[in-house]
């Protein structure tokens, strides 16, 4: 089977991540958007920056003719561009999967997924729709992460723990089995959680405090 051609909202150092996992997946990406209006035929790379979201155009060919993955670095903006994708074009990002990451369980997955280079998804896992998930990070057996999550590379989070929607943990953290991240909550790079961190609070350190 082969896939359709792929375009990528955003240009940044996130979405150059992005092409690269489909270029290895040997994923043909139509082109970039960004509204940017300065960045308007470009080029990165090969692969040229074709206009703006509001371009018509290009934004009509999302879920008829091409796939598409939102590759905005702002968390805000990238929930609402993918909202604005399911409403208005009635089709969901596809998944960026490295094709060295490691997925026990490919039902583990959802939408608009991005796992980076050797990535590990153990069994019994949950994945929901659009979360990122760096390089070398390892999601242990029974854990869940759960929509707009976003894991920092090198991170491992733990057996049976859990991270809700919207929830960031930085870079080279540990989250310990069985320990909750809260929705909107926080985690600094290389921390280490020992402790349930409520919804929408910051938490920094070894052990992780809540600042």
């Amino acid at each position: 089977m082969i896939s359709l051609p792929v375009i990528i909202i955003g240009v940044n150092p996130f979405a150059l991540e992005v092409a690269d996992v489909f270029q290895k997946n040997k994923v043909v990406i139509y082109g970039f958007l960004d509204d940017d209006v300065k960045k308007k035929d470009t080029f990165i790379g090969e692969i040229p920056v074709l206009g703006t979201t509001e371009d018509e155009q290009f934004w009509n060919l999302i879920g008829k003719n091409c796939n598409v993955f939102v590759a905005l670095e702002n968390p805000v903006e990238r929930k609402k561009m993918i909202e604005n994708i399911i409403d208005d074009r009635k089709t969901k990002p596809t998944n960026a999967i490295h094709p060295n990451a490691q997925v026990a369980d490919i039902n583990s997955l959802s939408y608009g997924i991005f796992l980076g280079n050797s990535a590990i998804i153990q069994p019994a896992t949950k994945i929901g729709d659009h979360c990122i998930i760096g390089a070398g990070a390892i999601i242990e057996t029974g854990a869940s992460i759960e929509d707009y999550a976003q894991i920092g590379s090198g991170t491992v989070i733990g057996k049976e723990a859990k991270v809700e929607n919207n929830a960031f943990i930085g870079i080279n953290s540990t989250v310990v089995g069985s320990i909750k991240i809260g929705k909107s909550a926080s985690v600094g790079a290389g921390s280490v959680v020992i402790e349930n961190i409520p919804n929408s609070k910051r938490a920094f350190g070894n052990p992780a405090k809540i600042v």
